[in-house]
């Protein structure tokens, strides 16, 4: 009669630490959540140098010293705000490769993803992501600008393995994946800029007409058509 091996007390232990660690993580996750949502619509309320911490306290309900177990400054707060919406971006775009896919329907997908994030957040591209952008009179720390740039990377490199995977496959012109990659990083980051200033509108056209021509467009000089 086979019997199951009984769980030592300090197995037991273990588990119910470990248990209890998930928690206490979950519980940071969401507080700290609930601190950068509200963080977010103060910053896009006010001038950055404006912002105090505060005013992102009483904006979460919280105290400001709840806010400072968190998160060590204003700037810090600030950071976690822009990462987090970067990270959406950019996990979109990293998903939505399928390595066993085409280049068409890879890119069509990325495509995709991109603009539906710009609808969604448009206030990244008008407001926070432009905080780190030449020009600026605020600048942020040298390890998040990297932590930034990094994520960046990811999402760059997607688009790029897409674009050589095509071309090892023959789905697309020996070009080079990098250049072409950034060539469309740069259509993307432009149709954004046109929907901020109105500019679609007045050429008559939708976001959604515009990225999916821009990306039709790229794909018939980048991809080979097959005949027969």
């Amino acid at each position: 009669m086979d019997c199951a091996v009984p769980i030592s007390d300090s197995d037991l232990s273990a588990q119910q630490i470990d248990t209890k660690e998930r928690r206490k993580q979950l519980r940071i996750g969401r507080r700290r959540s609930e601190i950068l949502d509200a963080a977010k619509q103060v910053f896009l309320a006010h001038d950055f140098a404006a912002v105090t911490i505060d005013e992102i306290a009483e904006a979460a309900g919280f105290s400001r010293a709840t806010i400072y177990l968190y998160f060590k400054s204003k700037q810090e707060v600030y950071t976690g705000v822009l990462l987090r919406d970067l990270d959406r971006m950019i996990s979109g775009l990293t998903e939505a490769l399928n390595r066993a896919d085409t280049v068409r329907n890879n890119l069509y997908r990325m495509s995709t993803s991109y603009m539906n994030f710009f609808r969604i957040h448009p206030e990244y591209f008008t407001t926070l992501s432009f905080f780190f952008f030449p020009g600026r009179k605020e600048s942020l720390p040298e390890e998040a600008a990297q932590t930034i740039e990094n994520r960046l990377a990811d999402g760059i490199s997607a688009i790029e393995e897409a674009i050589r995977l095509g071309i090892e496959r023959g789905e697309a012109r020996p070009v080079d994946a990098r250049a072409a990659t950034l060539s469309l990083w740069g259509q993307w980051m432009g149709n954004a800029y046109l929907a901020i200033t109105g500019h679609t509108a007045i050429y008559e056209r939708t976001i959604e007409q515009v990225y999916a021509d821009g990306i039709e467009i790229f794909l018939e000089g980048l991809t080979i058509r097959q005949h027969g």
